[in-house]
């Protein structure tokens, strides 16, 4: 069984605001439920603990990951960082800095 640190309980409920905050997909204020993205928290949970930074072209690769291009895609590249995903990355960013301060 896999436990968790307090210090990596924190992180996920901070990039899970974060990520529900800036609501990519615009679904929160339709309901969606507060771990709608619980797996995107999960790699860049992973991402931040790893020390990798946050830029706006990680976040397109995540999402790239779970949602593909604007058609769906997966199997493309990802497509060029939004201004939304740059501002999620921006935040993200601020976590990791305080997270590796630990």
């Amino acid at each position: 069984m896999d436990t968790v640190t307090p210090e990596y309980a924190r992180l996920r409920a901070a990039i899970t605001e974060r990520l529900n905050d800036h609501d990519l997909l615009g679904i929160m204020d339709h309901g969606a439920p507060e771990d709608e993205y619980d797996p995107e928290m999960e790699d860049f949970a992973a991402l931040i603990a790893a020390g990798t930074p946050i830029t706006p072209e990680v976040v397109a690769t995540v999402w790239h990951k779970w949602f593909g291009n604007t058609f769906g895609e997966t199997d493309s590249e990802p497509e060029e960082p939004t201004t939304k995903m740059a501002a999620l990355a921006a935040d993200l960013q601020t976590i990791r800095d305080g997270y590796l301060q630990y």
